[in-house]
């Protein structure tokens, strides 16, 4: 019995490991692009993934109370819903923790709409005025 246990628990691991996705630079930089965001800024969003999430999918971080889901580190306080507060981007907070990051990025355009860059800590103390990731090996 304990062992059909361990070996449910070692399958359901497995696959939720399989889920988990971690961009390279260039992977990220090309999802981007495609998806609307400019050539410019690219450096800008590069380092902020870098620093948010280390470019990983279903990276989660909880601070003062909310969560910061996904690959771009979008908070539940406003723009994801997770039964605790605003849902501006209309998304289940969830959908921000698989490895299609289309819906990541839409959410990310309109916090950056509303905000800028200075909505994600990790930019502000990482990326602002500082030397940003070199993307021309993307192109």
């Amino acid at each position: 019995m304990k062992f059909a246990f361990a070996v449910l628990i070692a399958f359901a691991l497995s696959c939720s490991v399989g889920e988990a996705k971690t961009f390279t630079k260039c992977e990220l930089v090309k999802a981007l692009y495609n998806r609307g965001i400019s050539k410019k800024l690219l450096p800008d969003w590069a380092c902020l993934v870098q620093w948010e999430s280390s470019y990983g999918t279903t990276a989660t971080h909880n601070t003062d109370g909310s969560t910061d889901y996904g690959i771009l580190q979008i908070n539940n306080a406003y723009w994801c819903d997770s039964h605790y507060g605003s849902n501006l981007c209309n998304i289940p907070c969830q959908n921000l923790l698989t490895d299609d990051i289309s819906e990541d990025i839409k959410c990310a355009k309109m916090v950056y709409s509303h905000h800028g860059f200075n909505a994600w800590y990790g930019w502000v103390d990482n990326c602002r005025g500082k030397a940003l990731p070199d993307i021309r090996e993307c192109f």
